[in-house]
């Protein structure tokens, strides 16, 4: 009898313990599915304006692009028409996206830059969340500690490949285990200069519309039909991602962002802490949790991305970090996320460079740019091909000679910026009307300081010494002064 009793109690135990684990089996794939894959699509010197969405989507963009599968993209979620990185430089751009933290607070400040060694990035994060994480295409992020990335695809910086990125190894990534969520960052190398991709013969340089803040000239026109035809590659190379997706049934389970990282390779954009600099299309979809075509003026900052992906993965958004979830954004529960943007530009270490801190300030209406070391004279790439009696700027240099007076003046500025500048990026969206010598300013100026001079501190900003500091922050290349 005993040994019936015990015979049965094992059997029982025994059930009860399958059933159990089958329980937590189909929980845990449950749990699997409802996770989401993050795709992250990262473009390279784009202007925001030249994404088919924002072009389209207001009066004083030159409405020249052609990017029909952003376009598509763009109605299938959420638009946002105030999103910015803080440095329009490729290096520290993409680390303080990775990581969460202000370029300054990170370390990886100045172009060619490494991050402080202990600080976590998205791999770390997302790892601990199960997460398979990997990185296709451009890197410029150090050091490997900082950024322990499965790198896949190629980093193709030349005409060659159907991507930039190599969307074979793209898509091994993506088919490879489907049990297991994963994050991939797809840094294409377009539309970084020198802009030989693409087809050009969807570009006529005489119909070009040149951005109001720049100045027409026909070298200019030439140079922007490469720069478009770039463009335009790039959104094929969306699309191409996207029809992976699709044909792998990952659309609805997959959190897709598309951004334009900062501005293109031309005066008043690139090294610039005007929002042709900063400001940063970016536009998210995921099925059924984000509103198709919907559009939000919230400001973010791209130091909100990681947090923000975390808490959509159910998981705990650190609290030593700069950047601020706004999941509530994306899902329709709030309307403001951020009431100012900052800007920090390094101009030591770059390719011709000098010692000339910017920083900078926004709120929805103002911007006040701050130009530290303003005495010397602004120099980089740019100004280097001015030198060489060549690019836009020494063409227009030579309209200005000629007697075009918006020529010479664009000229002028670009070198030798005030201390003070001040905008209202409402009314003068392309910031070409220095406000800050009108009286009426004044106190909304001092408002703009006070809030800049905080966040400097908080971000352990000394201003002129973090730019002498510069190369105590650089990577393999240095080019200090």
């Amino acid at each position: 009898m005993n040994w019936w009793i015990n015979t049965t109690l094992v059997s029982v135990s025994l059930m009860l313990s399958i059933a159990c684990a089958a329980q937590a089996e189909t929980s845990d794939k449950k749990l699997k599915q409802s996770t989401p894959n993050v795709v992250l699509f990262l473009s390279d010197d784009t202007n925001w304006f030249d994404i088919e969405p924002y072009d389209r989507l207001y009066d004083y963009t030159p409405h020249n692009a052609i990017t029909p599968n952003l376009m598509k993209f763009a109605q299938e979620g959420m638009l946002f028409t105030s999103a910015f990185t803080s440095t329009a430089l490729c290096s520290p751009t993409r680390q303080q996206l990775y990581t969460g933290l202000f370029p300054v607070r990170n370390g990886a400040y100045p172009q060619h830059s490494v991050a402080n060694k202990g600080t976590k990035s998205v791999v770390h994060y997302f790892e601990e969340l199960g997460y398979r994480v990997a990185l296709a295409g451009k890197r410029h992020i150090e050091p490997e500690s900082v950024y322990p990335f499965e790198f896949v695809g190629k980093d193709i910086r030349g005409t060659e490949g159907t991507t930039t990125f190599g969307i074979e190894g793209v898509e091994e990534f993506i088919k490879r285990d489907k049990d297991q969520p994963f994050f991939l960052i797809i840094a294409s190398n377009n539309s970084h200069g020198p802009w030989t991709r693409g087809d050009r013969s969807l570009y006529d340089a005489d119909k070009l519309n040149i951005p109001p803040f720049l100045v027409d000239s026909p070298g200019f026109r030439k140079s922007l039909v490469n720069y478009y035809a770039e463009i335009t590659d790039l959104d094929t190379e969306f699309g191409l991602v996207d029809d992976v997706l699709e044909r792998n049934n990952l659309q609805t389970n997959t959190i897709t962002i598309f951004t334009s990282e900062q501005g293109g390779g031309m005066p008043f954009a690139k090294y610039t802490t005007y929002d042709a600099g900063l400001k940063t299309a970016f536009m998210v979809r995921w099925p059924d949790k984000i509103k198709a075509g919907s559009v939000t003026n919230a400001m973010v900052q791209y130091v909100d991305v990681v947090p923000t992906l975390i808490e959509a993965a159910q998981g705990n958004v650190p609290n030593n970090i700069d950047g601020e979830s706004f999941l509530s954004i994306l899902k329709g529960l709030k309307k403001e996320h951020r009431e100012y943007s900052y800007g920090v530009h390094t101009t030591r270490n770059l390719h011709a460079g000098n010692d000339y801190p910017i920083r900078s300030v926004r709120s929805k209406r103002y911007k006040l740019i701050l130009n530290l070391m303003h005495e010397s004279e602004f120099n980089n790439l740019t100004t280097l091909a001015l030198q060489e009696q060549r690019g836009p700027l020494w063409e227009w240099q030579q309209l200005g000679e000629k007697g075009d007076q918006w020529a010479k003046t664009r000229v002028d500025y670009y070198v030798r910026r005030p201390a003070v500048e001040f905008y209202d990026v409402i009314n003068d969206p392309f910031e070409t009307e220095n406000l800050a010598d009108h009286k009426k300013y004044r106190p909304l100026i001092a408002e703009h300081r006070a809030e800049l001079a905080r966040w400097m501190k908080q971000q352990g900003d000394l201003g002129i010494k973090t730019e002498l500091d510069a190369c105590q922050h650089a990577a393999s290349f240095k080019a200090c002064p």
